[in-house]
């Protein structure tokens, strides 16, 4: 049985998504020496620390396989560790510029 509240992928991309109160509290015990045992994944302790005070999903596909980045984003969201953020709260994103590439052949393979 699937949970009728899980975000759907498409819904997931495109999105902000920054640490809650609660986020900023695992952030803040897992970073101490008093970490306790049971904590979270590597991937999702990455994406949760990521997450700070906002980040584009964008920026995320950046450095984590999609399935991988799917599926913290999931956890941190029904943990309750993240928030989808409304556009007008987020921090603006620029994607970088594609870079030009030669268009031919053999601009590749001149000496």
């Amino acid at each position: 049985m699937t949970s009728t509240h899980a975000p759907s992928l498409t819904s997931l991309a495109s999105r902000c998504y920054r640490l809650t109160a609660s986020g900023r509290a695992c952030v803040d015990l897992v970073n101490t020496k008093a970490q306790t045992a049971g904590s979270l994944s590597r991937y999702l302790h990455d994406v949760l620390e990521m997450c700070g005070t906002g980040v584009w999903f964008e920026q995320l596909q950046q450095f984590m396989p999609p399935r991988s980045l799917d599926e913290s984003l999931r956890s941190l969201l029904e943990l309750g560790l993240i928030e989808a953020v409304d556009a007008a709260e987020a921090p603006s994103y620029q994607p970088p510029a594609r870079r030009r590439t030669p268009s031919r052949l053999g601009d590749l393979t001149r000496v």
